[in-house]
């Protein structure tokens, strides 16, 4: 492949995270986790459907609440079959859309 191809076939590629200091709150796939239990509003169904298993999903929200010192999903457990809840708190909705608008920024910019 000559170099004018090569050229125009690159495409810009980046990575962002919300952090506190040095210490990493929320990337994509957190992101993924947080927009998914918004719309599921279930740690079991949100796992499943971003394959992951549901300890690994709570792991995340626990370290993210850790790293906060706040909860940012609230959840309560359902009775004898099981059928609890999980809830984004104020704190979470507005991650999700701090994380967003950073995203369309950085995406905007990226096409001028």
């Amino acid at each position: 492949m000559d170099q004018k191809k090569i050229l125009t076939h690159m495409k810009p590629g980046y990575k962002f995270w919300l952090r506190i200091g040095q210490k990493p709150i929320m990337g994509a796939g957190r992101y993924r986790i947080l927009k998914t239990i918004s719309r599921t509003h279930s740690i079991k169904e949100t796992s499943e459907l971003l394959n992951l298993s549901y300890r690994s999903c709570q792991n995340y929200i626990k370290k993210m609440e850790d790293r906060l010192g706040a909860e940012i999903v609230h959840t309560e457990r359902g009775g004898i079959k099981g059928g609890g809840s999980a809830e984004l708190t104020e704190l979470g909705k507005s991650l999700i859309k701090k994380f967003e608008s950073i995203r369309f920024k950085v995406i905007c910019d990226d096409k001028r």
